[in-house]
């Protein structure tokens, strides 16, 4: 087998196992210089292998046939922590206000509302609004905890891991 071929498998099943990574941090996992990466991710993508997805200014990549829509969606913004705590406390603690999410998550207020805005744009999100108070909710809980469940060894979090204890001992 030629070393692009098994260059491109590691690549792959990388992605495989680690879904929603970014370029850089597949760089750092990987070792490899960040040309032939963006080589081989080029040739992956063009063979219909991976797919890219833009998120900000992140570019992140996943296994096409492996997941949904969906959970691209989710898995792309959890892979950034904040928005994974976010997501677990209110999975975890059901409706809350701006400030109580901050508080509990010791967030500064201005980072909260950056993270909180851009989970709502991506559909995880609901706000409501009752009075001078913003609300904040996981739309389909269920639904993103057991994406979460699903892809928790590839964040190697111990908040995904005690976050999946709980929630399989609650459905019990």
């Amino acid at each position: 087998m030629d070393s692009g071929v098994i260059t491109r498998k590691r690549i792959y099943e990388e992605i495989l196992m680690n879904p929603g990574l970014h370029f850089r941090e597949l760089q750092k996992r990987l070792n490899m210089p960040l040309g032939m990466l963006e080589y081989h991710l080029q040739v992956l993508e063009r063979e219909g292998l991976i797919v890219s997805k833009m998120d900000g200014k992140y570019k992140r990549f996943f296994a096409d046939r492996s997941m949904t829509r969906e959970e691209r969606r989710v898995m792309g913004s959890l892979r950034n922590e904040i928005a994974r705590k976010i997501v677990i406390f209110l999975i975890e603690n059901g409706k809350a206000r701006h400030r109580e999410i901050a508080s509990k998550l010791n967030i500064r207020a201005s980072t909260l509302s950056y993270h909180l805005s851009k989970l709502v744009k991506a559909g995880i999100l609901a706000r409501e609004i009752e009075g001078r108070e913003n609300y904040y909710m996981v739309i389909n809980p269920d639904r993103v905890a057991a994406i979460i469940i699903k892809y928790r060894k590839s964040f190697l979090d111990e908040l995904v891991d005690n976050f999946a204890r709980w929630y399989l001992s609650e459905r019990k």
